[in-house]
């Protein structure tokens, strides 16, 4: 923050003197003549004329002319130019009496002259005559103004993308750069005028001699840090900075001891010549420093095109290296005037040159910024354009109507025309001084009002939190973090209530909570003193003996302040804030924001407490349902086998449905787990199929934790890692001797997995042989180790899982057929993330958890701008990726809070919101039409299973082919069913016609 106000403080100024100097400029006397630096005659006495523009003299005197030589200003002699300046910096600070002015309401009388000697070198004599005193004409100072309008419109949005984004490095940059452009331009424009003033002079000689090493290091961080300035940044910053450091105290020390020279009344012309010799070299050095420096920053504008991948970005560099190249061409035409017509170039004939030069620059910027969200501005320049239009139209109007009145009671030394734009330049000045003063207002209020101006924040992510009304731990998270953030307590923490009991038990906490109970029984009296008043305070007490119950209740919670959360009219809750960090009482102010922040969270807590019954209700209700159907196949079988006389089994005990691995709420999630629910009871083979990452292996022993084989081993094998010869020693095991390397028994994993279940992760990787001795283990319940001669009986359940697509796979002749309806028996869909973003926020807090804790980091939430990124990313890598991201965010976090900047750089820059996928799958989804569902067959019921088929034979229009798919079943066992139970197109009970079965 403070470095934020030092940077805006310093632009603040530069601005100024910008404004200054061209009132300065518009407003300063001038004889209307030029010379260079170093232009003395042979015989050291006066100046060469090189230039006169406009210039008037009184009657008919005699003119000077270009190549004239100025001899002495009113008696003063001429000797060097600093002489001359010094003479004009005389007229501007009034020490001249011109004796001819007279004041009128309606202007000059007569303007001023001032007497002068020169040589005349068309005629070789000494001429004296008095020349005019004037203002800089309009058109002199026009390119000036529109180009600091245009400068000042992209300084605008720099600033405020630097003051929203203080700790970016390439908004920093930029905003530095456009400070130091505006005010190098500014001084190069009039040098000549400027330079008569040294304290004025200073600010843009700075400028402008930082502004090449400004625009390199910007090339060199935008919009990615360059290899060199990652590799070795401290060394490279003091190779871009140390000349032109070293160039400014140069300067600084010449061009000072030249003023002195100058004020000094001594004949020291020679040194004042050697000075300026000096000077001129340095200059001229430097300008071809300059210009290395801009080829740097071309190259490096290059490089950045040709290797960022982000669309946005290279759009922005292209238009900025397009830029770049046209200004090359100015600048060039530039740098000839500089060494081959110095005179021209010193004279003024750089300014068009430089001015196109910086135009197409400011186009690229304006083109970035509108079109390709340069810096990210869109999220500043959007908001409320129509507020800041009135806003500031308003305080031009005012500016002006100061500027004018101004100007009509006392008009300047200046002719009647330049009077509209010296009130130009002094509406902005004011302007500008309005700005800094509100600036400065601001900041003084919400350092003494901090509460007031953090409220739109804090409801802001109260109304965030209010989103996820069944998460009762998110909303106490919130609601202490805007605690902790705007009132600064040591400790801070939430207390619940327990129905309408005095029990309290904690539900969070912050700060320093050791010690603090997990739950307290209150007194009678407490709960009806926060009826009557909703905040309670601690107060000293002379000894524990005269404390009332409800202080030594606040000293139990190690409390200094309690405040209660009320709904409608009862107390559901109280916060707890200990002592402020700074040792201040709670104000009045800091107990209306807790009031304010109090209520939003009370209902909050409400709602969510009232999700939260819905939902328990809803899940009795589902409970309720699948008891009272599970009841009536009970029945069923019952009736059934009293029928045929057989005898009973026992029924397999329900029991709690177990999901602790697997984390969401969504609706897509929640159907794959009503599918695990209904399929894990069963002893038939599944296949799990999902892309990559999304958490197959999970789903797999979520069947094994909810089967009736949970007691038994859970044995995993990734196919894809294992080669072919080594998969079948894995799975079937070997006998000793059975090939090199196998010098003892080994038992495989089938074996291993006896009882329990056996999960196949990546199925579709293993090879054909492999494939087939798979298949005789699903058939037959056994198998023979590699080497060996002796059958192995196994019990197992088989899970298998892939990312791959198998029908293609069988149709390339890659897999098995037949293995395949051996495994698809029961088929189960894992959504990618992006096709569930419901989930994504419970997730993130999970992986959050774990991940602090493993680092031993108290990192507790993240910051709004990180998760609106976490929820536009559309996860490629699903649920690892995001476990990844969360682990690096947590070890790069400095904080209690993952911010944006903790997050990759394609997280951070995510657009648009998550959606479905439209891509091609390699497996069917879950919602589509044609997915399998899951029919658990009852063998000893065949009414049941006829009755399955003819209503699927019914729904399908007479298809069997849809009937087959429609009840998971391949084509030719559901034709063998059909035959099984007699159904022919013949059926009494179906009104379709159906077709034979083929035989």
């Amino acid at each position: 923050m403070a470095i934020r106000w030092i940077l805006a403080s310093l632009a603040g100024m530069i601005v100024g003197y910008c404004v200054l100097a061209m009132v300065f400029v518009v407003t300063a006397p001038d004889l209307r003549m030029r010379f260079l630096l170093v232009n003395v005659p042979e015989n050291k006495t006066g100046i060469v004329i090189e230039q006169t523009t406009g210039l008037m003299v009184r009657g008919g005197k005699p003119t000077p002319v270009a190549h004239d030589v100025l001899l002495s200003i009113k008696g003063h002699p001429i000797n060097t130019s600093l002489d001359f300046m010094r003479e004009e910096s005389a007229l501007r600070s009034g020490d001249y009496d011109l004796g001819v002015e007279r004041w009128s309401l309606n202007g000059f009388e007569s303007p001023g002259h001032v007497p002068i000697e020169f040589l005349q070198k068309s005629t070789g004599q000494i001429q004296k005559t008095d020349v005019k005193v004037q203002s800089v004409p309009i058109r002199e100072v026009s390119l000036t103004l529109v180009w600091f309008l245009l400068e000042l419109l992209i300084f605008s949005v720099s600033a405020v993308a630097f003051w929203n984004r203080p700790f970016d490095d390439a908004a920093r940059l930029f905003f530095a750069m456009c400070t130091v452009t505006l005010a190098a331009f500014v001084g190069g424009f009039h040098w000549w005028t400027l330079g008569s003033n040294f304290w004025l002079n200073l600010p843009f000689v700075i400028c402008g001699v930082l502004l090449p090493a400004v625009i390199l290091h910007f090339f060199l961080v935008y919009p990615r840090p360059k290899p060199p300035l990652t590799l070795w940044p401290r060394s490279v910053i003091a190779a871009i900075y140390a000349i032109p450091v070293m160039t400014i105290v140069a300067f600084f020390i010449v061009d000072g001891f030249l003023w002195l020279l100058m004020e000094s009344s001594g004949n020291n012309a020679d040194v004042k010549l050697a000075l300026l010799t000096w000077l001129r070299a340095g200059i001229y050095s430097y300008i071809c420093l300059a210009a290395l420096y801009f080829v740097v920053a071309l190259v490096a504008l290059t490089h950045s095109w040709l290797t960022t991948r982000n669309p946005i970005e290279r759009n922005q560099v292209r238009w900025i290296l397009r830029a770049g190249c046209a200004a090359s061409v100015f600048i060039g035409y530039s740098m000839y005037l500089a060494f081959f017509d110095r005179e021209n170039f010193v004279l003024g004939g750089g300014r068009w040159p430089m001015f196109l030069a910086s135009l197409v620059f400011m186009v690229a910027y304006a083109v970035g910024i509108v079109r390709y969200k340069l810096m990210l501005v869109d999220q500043i320049v959007n908001r409320g354009m129509s507020y800041y239009v009135l806003s500031y139209g308003a305080t031009g109007t005012v500016a002006f109507l100061i500027a004018s009145g101004t100007l009509a009671v006392r008009k300047p030394h200046a002719l009647e025309q330049q009077t509209w734009v010296i009130a130009g330049i002094m509406m902005l000045a004011v302007i500008l001084l309005i700005w800094l003063r509100d600036s400065w207002q601001m900041f003084v209020d919400r350092r003494f009002f901090r509460e007031k101006y953090r409220l739109d924040k804090t409801l802001q992510r109260m109304n965030q939190a209010v989103g996820r009304l069944a998460d009762v731990d998110f909303l106490t998270e919130r609601m202490l973090s805007s605690c902790q953030d705007v009132l600064q307590p040591e400790l801070a923490a939430i207390y619940l209530r327990d129905a309408r009991s005095t029990n309290f038990r904690l539900a969070g906490a912050t700060g320093d909570s050791a010690g603090m109970p997990l739950q307290f029984t209150a007194p009678d009296e407490f709960c009806e003193a926060l009826q009557s008043d909703p905040t309670l305070q601690r107060v000293t007490s002379g000894s524990r003996d005269s404390l009332t119950p409800i202080q030594s209740l606040l000293r139990q919670v190690k409390g200094d302040l309690i405040h209660a959360l009320e709904t409608n009219g009862e107390i559901t809750g109280v916060v707890v804030l200990g002592g402020k960090q700074s040792g201040l009482m709670y104000s009045a102010e800091d107990l209306t924001f807790l009031t304010a922040l109090g209520q939003i969270t009370g209902i909050a807590l409400h709602s969510a407490n009232v999700h939260q019954n819905l939902k328990h209700l809803n899940e009795e209700l589902r409970s309720k349902v699948d008891q009272i159907s599970q009841q009536r196949q009970q029945i069923a079988m019952l009736q059934a086998e009293l029928t045929t006389n057989r005898v009973d089994t026992p029924s397999i005990p329900v029991v709690e449905f177990r999901r602790e691995a697997i984390i969401g709420r969504g609706s897509a999630i929640s159907r794959v787990l009503d599918m695990v629910r209904k399929v894990a009871p069963s002893e038939s083979s599944v296949l799990v199929r999902g892309e990559s990452g999304t958490g197959k292996e999970l789903l797999a022993k979520a069947i094994h934790e909810n089967s009736p084989r949970r007691n038994g081993p859970l044995v995993s094998v990734h196919c894809a890692a294992l080669s072919s010869g080594l998969l079948e020693s894995e799975l079937f095991g070997h006998v000793k001797g059975s090939f090199t390397g196998a010098h003892s028994d080994k038992q495989g994993r089938f074996e291993l997995a006896h009882g329990g279940t056996l999960f196949l992760d990546e199925i579709g990787d293993i090879s054909a042989e492999t494939q087939v001795k798979l298949l005789r283990v699903l058939q037959q319940r056994e198998f023979e180790p590699v080497g060996g001669s002796h059958t192995i009986q196994v019990d197992v359940r088989l899970i298998a899982a892939t990312h791959q697509n198998l029908e293609r796979l069988i149709a390339e002749g890659k897999f098995r057929e037949d293995l395949y309806y051996r495994l698809n028996v029961i088929s189960v869909v894992l959504p990618p993330l992006r096709e569930r973003p419901e989930d994504i926020l419970d997730l993130s807090v999970s992986f959050l958890k774990s991940a602090s804790t493993r680092d031993g980091k108290r990192i507790a939430r993240f910051d709004d701008e990180a998760l609106n990124a976490l929820m536009r990313y559309s996860w490629p890598g699903n649920v690892r990726e995001l476990q990844n991201v969360i682990e690096r965010a947590v070890v790069l976090a400095e904080s209690d809070t993952v911010e944006l900047t903790d997050l990759p750089f394609d997280i951070q820059n995510a657009t648009g919101s998550l959606q479905p996928s439209h891509r091609q799958e390699p497996f069917r989804r879950l919602n589509d039409l044609d997915a399998v569902p899951v029919t658990v067959w009852n063998d000893d019921d065949p009414d049941a299973e006829r009755q399955l088929l003819l209503d699927a034979l019914h729904q399908c229009g007479g298809n069997k082919t849809k009937a087959a798919k429609r009840l998971g079943l391949p084509r030719s066992t559901y034709f063998s069913k059909l035959k099984k139970h007699g159904i022919t197109d013949d059926e009494p009970n179906d009104p379709p016609r159906f077709g034979r079965i083929p035989r």
